[in-house]
């Protein structure tokens, strides 16, 4: 594919797509906020849930690794 191919067909989308009016210009708005809702939303709990576990497990996981280094001394 050519440079010139490649902008004749960018050239022959733009003569075929059409401006969005208000009203799906708004249906896109509220599917894009959606979406950045809930993946945002999934990261929050996945970071929670991580950051529990962390505070968790980390006293147990710092004792077991104090006794292996004791053990190889």
């Amino acid at each position: 594919m050519t440079i010139s191919s490649s902008i004749r067909e960018l050239v022959n989308t733009l003569k075929y797509s059409k401006k969005s009016d208000g009203t799906e210009y708004t249906l896109y708005l509220k599917l894009v906020i959606l979406g950045v809702g809930v993946v945002g939303g999934v990261a929050f709990i996945i970071h929670i849930v991580s950051t529990i576990l962390s505070n968790f497990l980390a006293p147990k996981a710092a004792a077991i690794i104090a006794a292996l280094i004791g053990m190889a001394i």
